[in-house]
């Protein structure tokens, strides 16, 4: 019989690596055997140890990141956390997780010099205003020029992608990075052409940083990629 959830929902090709979905089943107190298989020695260890909530969303980001990986890196070791809590990756490789309650997504890369994030969120406006919270005084100023039907999206997007070069920029920083340290544009109602200032309250950098995004049914998913200013491609 096939264990419930858990299934590749889509792979996309995105500029900065493989993105692939996989499902969260809603409630599942116990992971069956044929997704603990999909899984190295060492990760079905640690899933024993992990808690009833955490348990499905650590799965399935872990295969949705083997599944991205699979191409050109399919003798991936395990793949747990480092002391941030970010994948611990081979050399060779680069890579993040994001998940929500129902989808998981991996974003997998040949290693090239950039390290990545990616982030997922619901494309549908929050409950709450986020922009005092996510943007910076010149952010805010530029979407009072947005419609104001197509404000929230323009928070959630600013959120989304924050969270992506967040995930990006730790493996340098390694500590907590304020959403008023990144300070984002775009011009309105485009689907590229982002413009990144970062203002680091520890001094590090500078860094070269890009990013993509893409709205994939309900999803919306960001991508971040960063690496030291004058570093060779």
């Amino acid at each position: 019989m096939n264990d419930p959830g858990y299934q590749t929902v889509f792979a996309l090709d995105l500029p900065f690596g493989r993105v692939v979905g996989v499902s969260i089943p809603e409630a599942v107190e116990e992971i069956g055997p044929s997704v603990l298989a999909r899984l190295a020695p060492d990760e079905r260890a640690h899933v024993a140890g992990l808690g009833t909530g955490r348990r499905s969303t650590w799965v399935a980001g872990r295969l949705a990141l083997r599944q991205a990986l699979a191409d050109i890196y399919p003798s991936c070791p395990a793949i747990l956390a480092d002391d941030r809590g970010a994948p611990r990756l081979p050399s060779e490789i680069a890579g993040s997780i994001s998940h929500k309650v129902t989808l998981a997504v991996g974003l997998g890369a040949r290693a090239d010099g950039w390290t990545r994030g990616v982030d997922l969120e619901a494309a549908r406006p929050r409950p709450i205003d986020l922009a005092a919270r996510v943007l910076g005084d010149r952010e805010r100023a530029r979407l009072a020029t947005v419609p104001e039907g197509d404000r929230p999206a323009e928070v959630l997007w600013a959120f989304s992608m924050k969270e992506a070069i967040y995930k990006a920029l730790d493996p340098f920083v390694r500590r907590r990075v304020g959403f008023h340290e990144v300070e984002l544009s775009r011009p309105l109602r485009t689907g590229s052409g982002a413009q990144v200032r970062l203002w680091l309250t520890g001094g590090e950098g500078p860094f070269e940083v890009e990013c993509s995004w893409r709205q994939h049914e309900d999803w919306l998913l960001t991508c971040a990629r960063i690496r030291r200013a004058g570093c060779d491609a």
